[in-house]
């Protein structure tokens, strides 16, 4: 056991290393002041809202605390059925498992690296959640062991699952789900069958903590609320910091009663889980998808495209992954664009007038959020930048193959959302017709720009939490990003306006519009290739 104390301090020392590693240089240094400087302004508000700002009732707190513990472990339990193994990193898998180390030694070496992670996460919400607590102290001691209890309940339910058999754990599971819904249900039954309107999530969470099947099922959850809003730590705070230690101790006792032999699962699923993040490193979200397995049958199939001097068969190959390998991420895309129209005739339709700004909003921010997941370009190639160079296809046709697919995808997705609006509406609109117009060159536009910033200053994600200087390069590119597609969006709307006041005609205003983005995008494609063609795979690749 004391090796394994001893590879905490290697680990903390290597962690400290990587974060301080770059602050011997000059960039390296305003980056991490600038991802610090980030992250306080983003707790900034939280802070001024807890000193200036009423705190919230602390009886709202006790009643949806509970409920949300009790949420975060029905999940766990719905949600490990496929993911039943407590995960390890390869190096642990192959250097911890063959040690002189017993299962319950690695079980407490887990718990010890996810209390780090705790400590450090429970520093930061205890910030943000200040204002709806009853003082910092009291936040970051419950918020801790809250979220202790999360992870301990967490490697129970994994432990019972290894115990008692993949076909007995999914049935037990689907009885304890459906008994404990079932209970919730009737506790919140009276106030559903009230006639006093739609009631809100406190409402259901106090009926539910004041009801007798919810008391019982929330009691031992009940001591986070109470200790998150104690007035003062002598003697209630102390008090019900006991009975949350208590509760812990007890779910910690389980974990290493029920001490199975789960190291092969482990070592299986371990490497799983880090191809997984491998891929969404290399790829962000749509990563996340999992490969087909050797010899099965592969699904979605492409049309050949032209040649187009090389473009043709890079954009095929990036539809191709697109179909492939991430249909769940573009059928929830698919979803979102085609429910935009009944949302917004349900939200209200006598506000005609309104439909237009509402769409364009809309649009604006699925935009924002769709775009880093569309990465079927250089930034879910990176790793095959070498392959892609040893191709015998000139840098602009390379760059063009790249930009078409998440280009040809975000357009589909904004006509989907235009038309679904103009279907449920029924109301022909300038502003919606001049968004059809300019989505194309907009979005080809954009991703021009997206892969240009890329690949000069390549990143990936976020390796671990305190990676500041991630942080701070992110939202340094991001802000490049917004700034050089501002820049193009006005150069646009200043031709679209003199051509309007001129001739006072929407289309024609609409037609230079896109007929200058269309000159932007084109102009930036020789750009993104003379980007590529110097991108160095052996001194620019990011770690």
């Amino acid at each position: 056991m004391n090796a394994l104390v001893l590879l905490y301090g290697f680990q903390a020392k290597a962690l400290g290393r990587r974060v301080t590693r770059n602050l011997r240089s000059v960039k390296g240094a305003l980056l991490f002041i600038f991802g610090v400087a980030v992250i306080g302004l983003w707790m900034a508000p939280s802070i001024w809202q807890a000193m200036r700002m009423r705190r919230t009732d602390p009886a709202a707190v006790l009643d949806a605390a509970p409920v949300l513990l009790l949420a975060s472990c029905i999940l766990q339990i719905f949600s490990s059925g496929g993911e039943k193994a407590i995960a390890f990193t390869p190096g642990e898998v192959d250097f911890l498992f063959p040690g002189p180390f017993t299962r319950r030694q690695l079980l407490a070496y887990k718990l010890g690296k996810a209390l780090a992670a705790m400590t450090f996460s429970a520093t930061l919400l205890c910030v943000v959640l200040l204002r709806h607590a009853a003082g910092w102290s009291q936040a970051w001691v419950a918020l801790l062991l809250g979220m202790m209890f999360l992870q301990l309940f967490g490697m129970v339910v994994t432990l019972v699952g290894q115990t008692i058999g993949e076909r007995a754990y999914t049935r037990g599971r689907k009885l304890v789900l459906g008994l404990v819904l079932l209970a919730l249900l009737v506790a919140a039954l009276p106030l559903l069958k009230s006639s006093q309107g739609r009631p809100g999530f406190f409402q259901i969470a106090h009926t539910v903590r004041t009801s007798r099947v919810g008391g019982i099922l929330l009691a031992p959850l009940d001591v986070f609320g109470r200790l998150f809003t104690a007035s003062s730590w002598w003697p209630t705070g102390l008090m019900y910091l006991g009975l949350a230690l208590l509760v812990d101790l007890a779910l910690m006792f389980v974990v290493f009663y029920l001490d199975a032999d789960y190291l092969e699962t482990s070592a299986a699923k371990s490497a799983a889980l880090y191809e997984r993040l491998q891929r969404v490193r290399r790829g962000g979200i749509m990563g996340m998808a999992r490969p087909a397995k050797p010899g099965a049958k592969v699904r979605g199939a492409v049309p050949l495209l032209p040649a187009w001097r090389g473009a043709g068969p890079i954009a095929w190959r990036q539809a191709t992954a697109a179909v492939r390998s991430s249909r769940g991420m573009l059928m929830i895309l698919l979803l979102l664009a085609i429910g935009v129209g009944p949302v917004i005739l349900g939200a209200g339709k006598d506000k005609a007038g309104n439909v237009a700004g509402i769409v364009v909003g809309a649009m604006a921010w699925i935009t924002l959020i769709v775009s880093g997941w569309l990465r079927f370009d250089f930034r879910g190639d990176l790793d095959n930048l070498d392959y892609l160079k040893s191709l015998p296809i000139t840098p602009w046709a390379v760059a063009a193959g790249q930009l078409i697919t998440p280009t040809a995808l975000m357009t589909a997705c904004h006509l989907l959302i235009v038309g679904t609006v103009l279907a449920a509406v029924r109301h022909l609109d300038v502003i919606l017709l001049f968004a059809v117009v300019v989505c194309l060159p907009f979005n080809a536009m954009m991703f021009a720009i997206e892969n240009l910033v890329f690949l000069l200053f390549p990143t990936r994600a976020a390796a671990n939490p305190a990676d500041f200087q991630g942080y701070g390069r992110q939202i340094l590119l991001l802000f490049a990003k917004g700034v050089l597609i501002l820049i193009a969006g006005a150069l646009a709307a200043g031709f679209a306006l003199v051509v309007h006041v001129t001739t006072s005609s929407w289309p024609a205003a609409a037609i230079t519009a896109g007929i200058v983005l269309s000159a932007v995008a084109v102009a930036l494609v020789p750009l993104v290739g003379w980007a590529y063609a110097r991108f160095d795979v052996t001194g620019d690749m990011p770690a």
